[in-house]
C-alpha cells in the first residue's frame, strides 16, 4: 500500500479523533479526582488510606480489564471491543456522580477503570496501526499526551466555572466528575463505525466486509501479507521487549501519577494558588510547550534521544527540588526546615517560587520525552508484532496501572512517614535509572514499518 496517497490522511485523522477523545476522557477523570477529592473526603469523612483507595480504584480496574480485553483484541480484532471501553467509562462516570458512600464511589471508579484500561490498550494501537510510519510518532503523541493533558485542563476549567457559580460543595464534585461523560459519549458512534485497523486486516484477519470499508476509506486497493507465525511463538519472541517496555512505563507512572495528582496540593498552597490555577500554570507553561517540542522532533531525531534527554532533565530538576526541600540554604535562602515531614509547607516567598521553577522544569523535561513517548504507550505499540500487540500492550498497561495504583494508595502514608524530600529523591533516581534502561535496551522505531 502506498502510505503517501493523500486519502490515507483521512483515516489517520479519524483514528486520532476517535482514539484521542477517549484518552481526553481518561485524562479528565483521572485528574478530576485530584481536584475534587477534598469534597469527597469531607462528605464521606474518609481517612488517609480511604482517600488513596478512592483515587487509585480506577487504576486497579484498568489493570484488570487491560489483560482480558487486550488479549481479546488480538484474537477477535481491535474493532470488536472498540466502543465497549467508552461505554464502560460512561457507566462508571454516571454511577460515581450519584454515589452515596465510600464503597459506591470505589466500585463506580473501578468500573470507570475497566473502560480506561481497555482504552489504554486500544487507543495507541489503533493510532499506530492506521498511521504512516513517517509521522506515526506525531499522531500518537497528539492522541495520548496532548489530549490527556487537555482533558486535565478541561476538568480544572469545569470546576472553576462551578466555583464561580457558587455551587455547593456536595454538588461540585458530582458535577465535575459527571461532565467527563460528554467526550466519552461523543465518540461512541464513531468508534463503532471506524473500520478494523489496516495492520490487523492485512497481517492477521482479512475480513472481507472490513476490507471493503477500509478500501473505500483510503481509496486504494489493500495488499494482504499475513503473519503465518503461531501466536505463541510471536509472543515468546516479544516477551523480552514487552517486559522492558512495561518496566519503563511503570517506573514513569510511579513518579508521574503521584506527582501530577498531589503536585497541585503540595506546591500550589505555598504560592497562594488553588489547584485549578496551578493546573493552568503547569500545563500551559511546561506541559504543552514540551509536547509541542516532542511532536516536532519525535519523527525527526527519534524516540530514544527524546526519552534520554527528557529523563536526564527530570532527574536533575527533581534532585534540585530535593535539595531545596532538604536545606534552602543551598540556594542562599534563609529558611530553616526544622521538620523534614513538613518541608513542603515550609517553602514560602522566594523558596516557593524556586520550588515552582523546579517543578515546571521537571514537567517540561518530562513532556519533551518520557511523558510524550513512554506515557503515550508508544513503546510496546511500536516494538512488538501486530499478532501479539494487544496482549503485549495489555501486560504493559496492567503492570503500569498496578504500579500507579500502589504508589497512589501509599503516597499519603509514605509522605507522612518520610516527607516529600525523601520521595522526590526516589523519583529522581527512578528517572535516572529509566534513562539508562532506555539508552541501553530500547531499539529506535523512528520511521520503522510495524511488523
Amino acid at each position: 500500500m502506498d502510505y503517501n496517497k493523500p486519502n490515507f490522511s483521512t483515516l489517520e485523522f479519524k483514528s486520532v479523533l476517535t482514539a484521542g477523545m477517549g484518552v481526553f476522557t481518561d485524562g479528565y477523570e483521572l485528574y478530576a479526582i485530584s481536584l475534587v477529592f477534598y469534597y469527597i473526603q469531607k462528605e464521606f469523612s474518609l481517612n488517609g488510606l480511604e482517600e488513596g483507595i478512592v483515587i487509585a480504584s480506577a487504576y486497579y480496574g484498568a489493570a484488570i480489564s487491560a489483560i482480558l480485553l487486550g488479549f481479546l483484541s488480538d484474537k477477535l480484532g481491535r474493532k470488536f471491543i472498540y466502543g465497549l471501553d467508552v461505554a464502560l467509562m460512561s457507566l462508571g462516570i454516571l454511577f460515581q456522580s450519584i454515589s452515596t458512600n465510600f464503597t459506591e464511589v470505589v466500585i463506580s471508579r473501578i468500573i470507570l477503570g475497566f473502560g480506561i484500561g481497555a482504552d489504554y490498550v486500544l487507543s495507541p494501537i489503533i493510532t499506530a496501526e492506521n498511521s504512516n510510519p513517517k509521522n506515526r510518532g506525531k499522531r500518537m503523541i497528539i492522541t495520548f499526551a496532548v489530549l490527556w493533558g487537555m482533558g486535565a485542563v478541561a476538568a480544572a476549567f469545569i470546576e472553576q466555572i462551578l466555583l464561580l457559580m457558587n455551587i455547593g460543595n456536595d454538588l461540585i464534585w458530582r458535577i465535575v466528575l459527571f461532565m467527563g461523560i460528554l467526550p466519552a459519549i461523543s465518540v461512541f458512534y464513531l468508534r463503532r463505525k471506524l473500520p478494523e485497523t489496516y495492520k490487523f486486516l492485512t497481517r492477521i484477519k482479512p475480513k472481507q466486509e472490513e476490507l471493503k470499508k477500509l478500501e473505500n476509506e483510503i481509496k486504494s486497493k489493500i495488499v494482504i501479507s499475513l503473519d503465518e507465525v503461531p501466536f505463541s511463538k510471536r509472543f515468546i519472541s516479544a516477551i523480552g521487549i514487552t517486559i522492558i517496555s512495561s518496566i519503563l512505563w511503570l517506573l514513569y507512572d510511579m513518579y508521574s501519577s503521584t506527582f501530577s495528582i498531589y503536585g497541585p496540593i503540595t506546591i500550589a498552597g505555598n504560592l497562594g494558588l488553588n489547584p485549578i490555577e496551578f493546573t493552568y500554570l503547569a500545563q500551559f507553561l511546561a506541559g504543552l510547550p514540551g509536547q509541542i517540542i516532542s511532536i516536532y522532533l519525535v519523527d525527526k531525531i527519534g524516540r530514544k534521544p527524546l526519552i534520554v534527554i527528557g529523563y536526564a532533565g527530570v532527574a536533575f530538576w527533581l534532585f534540585m527540588y530535593t535539595l531545596l526541600l532538604m536545606n534552602p540554604y543551598y540556594f542562599g535562602l534563609s529558611i530553616h526546615i526544622s521538620n523534614p515531614l513538613k518541608a513542603a509547607e515550609s517553602l514560602t516567598g522566594e523558596a516557593a517560587l524556586l520550588g515552582l521553577l523546579f517543578y515546571l522544569m521537571n514537567y517540561l523535561s518530562s513532556a519533551i520525552g518520557p511523558a510524550s513517548i513512554i506515557g503515550s504507550a508508544m513503546l510496546t505499540s511500536e516494538l512488538v508484532p501486530t499478532k501479539v500487540r494487544g496482549t503485549s500492550q495489555a501486560i504493559s498497561v496492567a503492570a503500569d496501572r498496578l504500579a500507579a495504583a500502589f504508589s497512589i494508595t501509599a503516597f499519603l502514608l509514605l509522605l507522612a512517614k518520610f516527607g516529600l524530600p525523601a520521595l522526590l529523591a526516589v523519583y529522581s533516581t527512578i528517572a535516572l535509572v529509566s534513562c539508562i534502561i532506555t539508552l541501553l535496551l530500547i531499539p529506535e522505531t523512528k520511521g520503522v514499518e510495524l511488523s
